[in-house]
């Protein structure tokens, strides 16, 4: 499973950053373009003092890795 990564910093104060992640995808393409066509829009309409500094779609392999 792929999940995207962003990280958004405001352009006025340097400490203020924060990640955001979500929700999960199938393949990397689909999340990359997810985040593109839809939460890095987001992300700027919320946030829109703050500039993505960095994003990525990270992949998770939890076969066998899942607590019970």
């Amino acid at each position: 499973m792929w999940t995207p990564l962003v990280l958004m910093c405001s352009m006025y104060v340097t400490t203020d950053c924060a990640t955001y992640g979500g929700p999960i995808f199938k393949t990397e393409a689909s999340c990359y373009q997810g985040m593109e066509d839809i939460g890095l829009p987001y992300l700027r309409q919320k946030f829109p003092s703050h500039i993505a500094f960095a994003k990525k779609c990270v992949y998770w392999d939890v076969k066998d890795k899942i607590d019970t």
